[in-house]
């Protein structure tokens, strides 16, 4: 009877042996093709950004990322057909660009949305086919970009630099740069303002005066400073876009923490300024004009009053400025003055004839001429400006 005891028992303790193991076995095999379909559905959101249907590397992919795309995606943006749109519209947003395409008769498919925040902007941009974006040098801002499909290859200066999905590049001011999109690429990418990233770089190392950062260009977001920087952006577009204009968290803690990021965990260089590396010593009147501009309430000046602040004749202050920057300073302050316009259009709350008079300009009307010929589009097409 005992032996019957201990047979059953045994028997009951190999059927709950396999039953747990076959409990385990189909938890496991859920789980798996919850994961697939998670991933899978990311891809099908993605395919509206990226308007294609090629296969994406899932295991390099970053919800982060992807998440912020389909909410910027979300936010009322700039779709043109044409180059000279698309590159009127960049010539705004970033600085002025030439597109070239290989096939003269392929039409763009240029989106381009974007959420302002005080010193950073954060953007979703393709353009469609392949093309070359010949971009010139990055003067008044660092970019971060990261392909969510595609990708890009960039002459940066003298060196080639590449990311594809699952990468990304930081591209600091001073090196000239041509990029070729691949087809049907599309990035997220964070603008960061120049001045801003070196103030905060002279607080961090403690120097005595202002230098530049240079980044090494190529990051891999599956380490973890790439990581930890793909989760700061989904953090920073999900809380402006769900907080509203008056309950929004300042994104400016966030912005920090990437800059840090980049600070202790990216190989950096500080020199003294990206000009003087190609161009030599630069004067003190050519970099103090360039850092007057940094402040908004400097934008009103004329390059007159400017030069004359500077203690300098305005002849020399131009034959400064094309020397060492390649733009004269009316150009340059033009350029200044439409970059602080569009910013506070896309913020919000001001009409345009408030925006106007806050970048320089007494008349409305010379303001909008000279906005439409910078940026492409005229200020009252703006989506937050059609009832201004």
């Amino acid at each position: 009877m005992g032996h019957c005891h201990l047979a059953g028992r045994e028997q009951v303790k190999s059927f709950q042996r396999h039953y747990w193991d076959y409990l385990s076995q189909y938890f496991q095999m859920v789980i798996s093709k919850w994961a697939d379909r998670v991933l899978l559905n990311l891809y099908r959101r993605l395919r509206w950004t990226t308007g294609s249907a090629t296969p994406i590397l899932l295991d390099r992919m970053v919800p982060d990322l992807i998440d912020a795309s389909n909410r910027l995606a979300s936010v009322p943006g700039l779709r043109f057909g044409s180059a000279p749109e698309a590159v009127a519209a960049l010539s705004t947003r970033y600085r002025p660009h030439r597109l070239l395409l290989p096939d003269s008769k392929a039409g763009l498919d240029f989106r381009h949305h974007a959420i302002a925040c005080e010193s950073a902007s954060l953007n979703l941009l393709r353009y469609g086919p392949e093309l070359v974006v010949d971009a010139g040098s990055f003067d008044t801002f660092y970019m971060l970009e990261f392909p969510l499909s595609g990708g890009v290859d960039i002459l940066y200066g003298d060196r080639r630099v590449s990311s594809r999905v699952g990468t990304g590049l930081i591209l600091s001011p001073g090196d000239y740069i041509r990029s070729t999109w691949q087809a049907d690429t599309t990035q997220v990418m964070l603008r960061l303002e120049r001045g801003f990233v070196e103030r905060a770089w002279q607080r961090h190392t403690g120097e005595t005066r202002r230098h530049t950062p240079v980044f090494q260009a190529e990051l891999d977001l599956q380490t973890s400073a790439g990581r930890r920087i793909a989760r700061l952006i989904g953090m920073m577009v999900a809380e402006q876009m769900e907080g509203g204009s008056a309950t929004a968290l300042s994104p400016m803690p966030l912005v920090n923490a990437v800059i840090e990021t980049l600070f202790e965990h990216v190989p950096v260089a500080s020199v003294a300024t990206v000009e003087a590396a190609a161009a030599g010593p630069v004067p003190a009147y050519v970099r103090n004009f360039r850092r007057l501009l940094d402040t908004p309430s400097n934008l009103p000046l004329t390059v007159g009053e400017l030069a004359a602040g500077l203690e300098v004749s305005a002849r020399t202050l131009t034959t400064g400025m094309r020397r060492f920057t390649g733009y004269s300073p009316h150009g340059y302050l033009t350029m200044r003055r439409m970059e602080h316009a569009r910013r506070l259009l896309d913020q919000g709350g001001m009409t345009i004839a408030q925006v106007a008079e806050h970048v320089g300009y007494a008349n409305a009307g010379r303001f909008a001429a000279s906005f439409r010929a910078y940026c492409g589009v005229s200020p009252s097409r703006l989506p937050d400006c059609a009832n201004l």
